[in-house]
Parts: structure tokens; sequence; C-alpha cells
């Protein structure tokens, strides 16, 4: 369950990463603290992929998980 949390939330920081390289690439120290990040991710002391899966993409991912269920039936319901 570890490591699902960290790839969720790893994904989920590259994608938007993508986005705003662009904007904030040009602070120093900008590489540094992206390299602090993910460690900060990755280790076991300070658990912060947990941290964020479960403050942040947990509540979230709840919130909408009727809407995703109610649309899969209906998918369901109108292919078979």
């Amino acid at each position: 369950v570890r490591w699902m949390m960290y790839w969720i939330v790893f994904a989920l920081f590259m994608a938007m990463e993508t986005f705003t390289d662009l904007l904030i690439s040009w602070l120093p120290f900008y590489y540094e603290m992206k390299m602090a990040f993910v460690i900060w991710l990755l280790s076991r002391y300070t658990r912060g992929a947990s941290l964020l899966y479960r403050k942040f993409v947990h509540p979230m991912l709840s919130r909408k998980e009727k809407v995703r269920a109610a649309w899969c039936l209906e998918r369901g319901r109108r292919n078979g």
C-alpha cells in the first residue's frame, strides 16, 4: 500500500510539474528543492507520500466515488 500511495502522489506531482516547470524552473535551487521533495516523498521516516495521499488524494477520490460508480453502472447498462 505504501508504494501505491507513493506512485500515485509521484505521478500527480510529475503531471503538475510538466506544466509548471517552465514557470518556476528559473528559481534558484529549483532542482535541489525538487530532489528534496522526492526524497521526502520516499522517506520511510517522514512518510511524505502517505501524508499527501491521505490528506488530499484519498478525500478527493472518496467524494467522487458515488458519481464514478453511477457512471460505470450506466455505461454497463447501455453497453450490456
